[in-house]
């Protein structure tokens, strides 16, 4: 069951669970957030937390680091950066002898397993790309320096990052990418706006964008939480097709 209200340390008033309509900046760990989040009633303090960063634990673990365990930390380090992401830990962090990282980056599901048209896809969370992410087009996220977390699927054809997953999601808010409803334009969903390059007559360009739309639907709701896709309306054909 969701935890609907808490006291938080890092803030004065009750923070009750809510859905925004628009992204948000955590103020725990500085990362965008989109759709649900621990927020003040207050309109004049406009603050909000991610689920994961509300609910931090003092003392983590995480399958990756089997001789690790994480400390929660309150304030980020200048220079350092989240494993997982690659973004820089600069707020709310869980910090081991090994590496740092993102409350929502730790918490990440290890597996993700869909059925879609009578088929099956699965996808594993792994400590670095097996082949080149479908996103970035690197195996790396930063070449030589950082390879990242990413999603991979047991036929080892779908690769996707942590880190371009999050990427691709704040980009296309930057840009405006957002259905806008017919009474007052408030933002409603994020879109994907790419254009389609058509099917090829076999069908076969239809069967690998479907697989693709189901893996980044997948991973986006690991990332973002499945409610919030929903909530959103996330158009995932479009990059599909592209």
């Amino acid at each position: 069951m969701k935890i609907t209200e808490i006291d938080h340390f890092s803030h004065r008033h009750k923070l009750e669970l809510s859905y925004s309509e628009k992204p948000y900046q955590c103020d725990g760990c500085k990362e965008l957030g989109f759709g649900s989040s621990y927020q003040c009633n207050n309109k004049k303090c406009d603050f909000h937390l991610h689920e994961n960063c509300g609910l931090a634990k003092p003392i983590a673990s995480h399958s990756f680091f089997k001789n690790s365990s994480f400390k929660f930390k309150k304030k980020g380090k200048r220079g350092k950066t989240c494993k997982a992401c690659g973004k820089d830990v600069q707020g709310f962090m869980y910090k081991s002898k090994e590496a740092y990282l993102h409350p929502c980056c730790l918490e990440l599901p290890s597996t993700l397993n869909g059925n879609f048209n009578g088929g099956s896809l699965r996808l594993n969370l792994e400590v670095k790309a097996s082949t080149k992410c479908l996103i970035c087009q690197n195996k790396e996220i930063y070449k030589g320096k950082l390879k990242g977390w990413a999603y991979i699927s047991s036929c080892g054809k779908h690769c996707y990052h942590v880190g371009c997953v999050n990427n691709m999601n704040f980009e296309n808010w930057k840009m405006g990418y957002f259905n806008q409803s017919q009474s007052g334009g408030v933002a409603k969903g994020l879109v994907f706006n790419k254009e389609e390059n058509g099917e090829s007559s076999n069908g076969r360009k239809e069967n690998k964008g479907s697989l693709m739309k189901n893996a980044l639907d997948f991973i986006v709701k690991a990332v973002l939480g499945d409610a919030v896709t929903s909530f959103l309306g996330i158009d995932f054909d479009s990059i599909a097709n592209n």
